[in-house]
C-alpha cells in the first residue's frame, strides 16, 4: 500500500504532502483500501519534517478526525504522531486524545480564533450552530447580524444526517483568520456520500458529477427526512464566499461561478469546506418594542407580577 509501513509492533502512515488534492486522495485511500491483517494495533503517522502545524487548515483536521474515528472503531488501533511539533498540535493544542480516550464530543481550544473539532451529533447540531455564531459575536463582532454563520453551519449538518448514515463518522471544526476577515468552515463524514444518496434516490443518474449538480438544485430533496426542503446546498452555495465539496468521485468548486467535474479516487463520504467573508457585515437589529419593553405598561404589570 502506498505510504503504509509495517513492522512487528507497528504500522506506520507516512504523510508527505498537504496539498488538498494529494491530502484527501491519502485519506480516502487508506480508508478504502484498509485490511486488518496489514496493520497493527498501534499506528504511527509520520509527517514529513516540511509539514509544520501552521500550514494544517480545517480541511485536514475533520479529514483526518475522520480517519481516527474509522481506525479506532475497526480494530480499536492506538494513534501516535512520530513528529513532536504536530504531536502537539493536534494532542495539546486541538486536543485530540479527549475525544478518543474519553469519548468527548468537543472540548475547547486554547485558542480563540479557533472553534474546535466537534463530533457531529443529531440532537445537538442546530444549538451548537448558534453556539459558534455566539462565540464570534462574543468575540470579534460585537453587535453585528452573524446569522449567516448559523445558517450555514447547519444546513451543513443537516446534510450529514440528511445524507450520509455516517454511524457518527462525522466532525466539523471552524477557524477564523482575523487578518483577512475569513471564516473557514469544514465538515467531513465517512458516510455513503451525497452522490451515491442521491442515486440510490434517482437511479437514472448514472455519474456522481451529474448526482452531485442535481443536489444543489433548488428544491431538490431525497426526502430522506421531514425537515428536508431541498434548501440545504443551495443556502450555502448563496451564503459562502468559496465552496468545496468532495463526495465519492465527484467535486464542486465555488469561487466566482459554480463548477462540477470528476476526481480520480472515490472519497467515498462528503466534504464540505466553505469560507464566509465577515468584513462587511450589517449591524444587528433591534425591535424598538423589544428594546423598550420596560417603558410598555402590559409588560410593566407583567414584570411587577
Amino acid at each position: 500500500m502506498n505510504n503504509v509501513l509495517q513492522n512487528m509492533d507497528n504500522t506506520n502512515i507516512y504523510f508527505n504532502s498537504l496539498k488538498r488534492a494529494d491530502w484527501l486522495r491519502q485519506i480516502a485511500t487508506i480508508r478504502n483500501e484498509y485490511k486488518k491483517e496489514n496493520y497493527q494495533k498501534q499506528i504511527t503517522f509520520v509527517f514529513k519534517d516540511t509539514l509544520s502545524p501552521e500550514l494544517f487548515q480545517p480541511i485536514h483536521v475533520v479529514t483526518i478526525a475522520c480517519l481516527i474515528e474509522f481506525l479506532v472503531n475497526v480494530e480499536e488501533h492506538t494513534i501516535r504522531i512520530s513528529n513532536e511539533s504536530i504531536e502537539k498540535l493536534f494532542f495539546e493544542d486541538l486536543k485530540f486524545r479527549e475525544y478518543w480516550n474519553y469519548s468527548k464530543d468537543h472540548v475547547d481550544s486554547e485558542s480563540d480564533n479557533i472553534f474546535n473539532l466537534w463530533r457531529i451529533v443529531e440532537n445537538q447540531k442546530d444549538a451548537y450552530a448558534i453556539e459558534v455564531e455566539q462565540y464570534f459575536k462574543k468575540n470579534f463582532f460585537r453587535g453585528k447580524d452573524l446569522s449567516i454563520i448559523s445558517l450555514s453551519i447547519v444546513e451543513a449538518f443537516y446534510n450529514v444526517f440528511d445524507h450520509a448514515d455516517a454511524n457518527g463518522n462525522a466532525f466539523s471544526f471552524i477557524k477564523y483568520e482575523g487578518q483577512d476577515e475569513v471564516l473557514r468552515v469544514a465538515i467531513c463524514d465517512f458516510g455513503k456520500g451525497i452522490s451515491k444518496s442521491v442515486r440510490n434516490f434517482d437511479s437514472t443518474i448514472i455519474s456522481d458529477s451529474d448526482a452531485l449538480k442535481k443536489s444543489i438544485e433548488v428544491d431538490f430533496t431525497v426526502g430522506s427526512k421531514v425537515h428536508n426542503k431541498g434548501k440545504g446546498l443551495d443556502n450555502i452555495l448563496s451564503c459562502a464566499d468559496a465552496v468545496r465539496i468532495i463526495c465519492n468521485t465527484a467535486r464542486l468548486l465555488k469561487k466566482h461561478e459554480v463548477k462540477i467535474d470528476n476526481i480520480d479516487f472515490d472519497f467515498n463520504g462528503t466534504l464540505i469546506y466553505f469560507e464566509l467573508y465577515l468584513g462587511n457585515l450589517e449591524e444587528e437589529e433591534i425591535l424598538d418594542e423589544f428594546a423598550n419593553i420596560g417603558q410598555i405598561p402590559q409588560f410593566e404589570k407583567l414584570i411587577a407580577t
